[in-house]
């Protein structure tokens, strides 16, 4: 088997990587390397997989890596990740999720391969802060049917203020479902080589503060709250789709979504992890649509492929602080 992974050296695709050849798969790793942490991911990954077949392409190029390599499968995961860079630049945020999606989406189609997609939980926009919820004195949580429950796939997405990149991942998403493929609903992943910014991977981001001696600043009162999964049940699940959507009960699978998370279980606020770590924040204003809880339901993902998640968050929190520590240089 071979398969084409976009966005190969961020944090999702860098661990997908490394799983995928340790099944022994052929892999076409592809990824523009802007963002931050991608060349040292890249670095790392050649230094492990001397033979790794790696190409730099803008979103745009990618559609011709595709087309020359013809894989059985895609994950489509290269994007524009951050809320606050789509408010600021909405077109370029949409040209990479929405264009940049559309033009994988199809190439992979015209070569027969499904892909596998990472969509966010922002599809659902406010509707999520329009759901009854409590507050304690370090959370907020659902009320009514969805406390400890979390939001299915069926909860709506239709509303206003979804942000331009909850927007430009959901018209992502509607394309790979349109096309036969599958898209995940990913809220808070969090793992090894991640390099989280203050708009992007805050788990992360909030560990490297505390070991670099910055302040953390949480935008909100820090009760918010969201299900965190490690990238080790990421990559379980992902693996999971991978043989399900190629195999020959394939079309039961295509056209899915999921949502994917830690559930209830495995929810943390922004205060409780720095109370966990020992920092003292600083606060600054709400950002547009952020949402007050959110955590998903995964009844759907536990009924389609068994899976669960395996890593509690004090194992994969310790895991994720150990990791920052090194890659600081600082263990």
């Amino acid at each position: 088997m071979k398969i084409v992974v976009t966005g190969a050296a961020g944090f999702i695709g860098t661990n997908m990587v490394r799983r995928l050849i340790k099944e022994g798969i052929e892999v076409v790793a592809v990824d523009s390397l802007a963002r931050n942490g991608t060349p040292k991911n890249l670095e790392t990954l050649r230094q492990d997989f001397p033979a790794l077949k790696f190409e730099q392409k803008e979103i745009e190029d990618m559609p011709a890596v595709i087309h020359r390599e013809r894989p059985d499968l895609v994950y489509h995961f290269a994007a524009q990740v951050a809320v606050t860079s789509s408010v600021v630049s909405p077109a370029r945020d949409f040209k990479i999720n929405a264009e940049g999606s559309f033009g994988v989406v199809i190439a992979a189609a015209e070569v027969g391969a499904p892909v596998i997609y990472t969509s966010t939980n922002k599809v659902y926009g406010d509707n999520v802060n329009r759901v009854p919820i409590t507050e304690t004195e370090s959370r907020y949580d659902f009320g009514g049917e969805f406390f400890q429950h979390g939001l299915p796939e069926g909860f709506s997405i239709d509303a206003a203020h979804h942000t331009p990149y909850g927007i430009s991942k959901l018209i992502g998403e509607m394309y790979v479902r349109e096309y036969g493929g599958i898209a995940n609903r990913c809220s808070c992943m969090y793992g090894p080589y991640q390099f989280g910014v203050v708009d992007q991977g805050w788990m992360s981001h909030i560990a490297t503060n505390k070991l670099s001696g910055r302040p953390t600043i949480i935008y909100g009162d820090g009760k918010q709250v969201r299900d965190a999964l490690h990238v080790e049940d990421v990559m379980d699940l992902f693996l999971s789709q991978m043989r399900a959507i190629t195999g020959k009960d394939a079309a039961r699978y295509r056209g899915e979504v999921y949502n994917v998370g830690g559930g209830h279980e495995n929810t943390v606020s922004l205060l409780e992890l720095c109370r966990r770590w020992e920092i003292t924040p600083q606060f600054g204003d709400w950002r547009p649509a952020d949402q007050k809880v959110f955590y998903c339901n995964i009844a759907k993902a536990r009924q389609d492929f068994g899976w669960v998640p395996k890593v509690g968050l004090d194992e994969g929190l310790t895991g994720l602080y150990a990791w920052t520590k090194k890659s600081l240089g600082l263990a």
